[in-house]
């Protein structure tokens, strides 16, 4: 039986993972520079929360301020973890630090990350801000392939940069003009009916990305992925695949798999 799991490696700028399809993705891990940064970010955030909810308690207990002090320590603790927990469990990975330097976390195989992963990585926080500034974090991070400060490690989670892309209006695949493979409606018809939702989703978002990929992961990309059509889903005939380049291949395909199936080549 074969492993249906994703295999994956890590160099120092990116995680390179392989899917069962046989289709290589590469996500770009996040430095320690835009990290520190949308740390201190989130921190500012908290500490202001914390600043404003101190005032509170402070008037609250004015006559026993020990007590109050204790109040705050336990709350700055609370809403800090609170705040990470919820907003990366509920936010996609992000919280607004995150999100403003454009990062993300997600569990290291490549997978969205899960809610329970999110409040044992900041649950953890404490270790890593041991014994002051976030060095055993920082120790961490720099010591691993995958940049995982000790929270990363266990709670199997990384933290990547993500490239902002703009909503799609109307997919330009389904506006071509003409489309080579409804020539071939009976090979078509088996695209549709053979490439499953998540390999259909795999191309989808493959050209949507065209404009963020850098050109040789482009390329390496559409090459793999018109590869796994031709050879395990629906074979075309040489001599068409021939004139189409990987991204026509894909657009194509595309055209077949989202488009209008009443679509068909227009005669003159």
């Amino acid at each position: 039986m074969t492993d249906s799991r994703p295999i994956r490696w890590a160099t120092t700028a990116e995680l390179t993972i392989a899917t069962p399809e046989g289709v290589l993705f590469r996500l770009p891990l996040a430095g320690p520079a835009s990290r520190l940064y949308a740390m201190l970010l989130d921190i500012a955030i908290v500490l202001g929360t914390v600043n404003g909810a101190g005032l509170l308690v402070y008037w609250i207990f004015t006559k026993a301020p020990g007590f109050g002090v204790m109040v705050i320590t336990l709350a700055e603790f609370a809403i800090g973890f609170a705040y990470g927990a919820l907003l990366e469990g509920f936010w996609n990975g992000q919280t607004i630090g995150k999100r403003l330097f454009h990062l993300r976390v997600i569990d290291q195989t490549g997978l969205p990350l899960r809610i329970e992963q999110a409040w044992v990585r900041n649950l953890m926080r404490v270790f890593d801000a041991l014994p002051f500034a976030y060095l055993a974090g920082g120790v961490s991070a720099l010591s691993s392939p995958l940049m995982q400060r000790f929270g990363d490690r266990v709670a199997g989670t990384l933290v990547i940069r993500q490239t902002p892309l703009s909503a799609p209006g109307e997919e330009f695949w389904t506006r071509q003009k003409y489309n080579s493979f409804m020539d071939y409606p009976t090979i078509a018809m088996k695209l549709r009916r053979t490439a499953t939702p998540r390999l259909a989703s795999l191309i989808q978002d493959a050209l949507r990305r065209r404009n963020e990929l850098a050109p040789y992961a482009r390329r390496e990309i559409y090459r793999e992925l018109a590869t796994y059509l031709q050879s395990e889903i629906s074979p075309f005939p040489d001599e068409l695949v021939e004139m189409l380049s990987d991204e026509q291949y894909l657009m194509n395909a595309a055209g077949v798999l989202f488009g209008d199936q009443r679509v068909s080549r227009v005669h003159g």
